[in-house]
């Protein structure tokens, strides 16, 4: 399509009439290089001066400074941060031990279902892991974040449980 068919198809508002005002400079043009030295002879300038001269429009601030008037001057209202309870040190210690007992678990599943010598001391060592773990977690229930504990941390415990009790009883099925 030429360019002298575009007006026809385009609404009156945006046809322009008029050229542009100046026409944009461009500084990509490739200058002579010296044959002997390799460099351009073009005189360097830097990225933020580059840009400018590429995109002039954006020289304007996006976002005007904010005067005295409209600035926040009062320092006793301040954002409430989310603050760490009691409770937040007693999950992460569950989270910590039931990361132990979950990596034995892994251990001792993977070494049951290959039959290996181990795997009978790898059951043994996931049970006991999870006996701590639920001891911990039977300890900080009894306490007075037992609620949030359970609400955040019981269906990790009793999942544990319950793939140690299924593995145990796999175990007990291959002999």
């Amino acid at each position: 399509m030429s360019s002298h068919l575009i007006p026809k198809y385009l609404p009156r508002t945006l046809v322009r009439k008029n050229p542009p005002i100046s026409t944009p400079r461009i500084f990509n043009t490739p200058t002579p290089r010296t044959p002997a030295a390799g460099f351009s002879t073009r005189a360097a300038i830097g990225k933020a001066a580059a840009a400018a001269a590429q995109f002039p429009h954006t020289q304007r601030r996006l976002f005007p400074r904010a005067s005295l008037s409209n600035r926040r001057t009062h320092t006793h209202e301040r954002r409430g941060y989310a603050t760490a309870t009691p409770a937040d040190a007693l999950i992460e210690d569950l989270t910590e031990q039931y990361g132990v007992a979950r990596d034995e678990f892994e251990i001792a599943s993977e070494e049951t279902d290959k039959r290996s010598v181990y795997a009978s001391a790898d059951r043994e060592a996931a049970v006991e892991e999870l006996h701590k773990l639920k001891n911990m977690y039977a300890a900080a229930v009894e306490g007075e974040y037992g609620e949030e504990i359970k609400r955040r941390v019981g269906s990790r415990v009793r999942e544990l449980e319950q793939g140690v009790m299924a593995l145990e009883a796999r175990a007990l099925e291959d002999h």
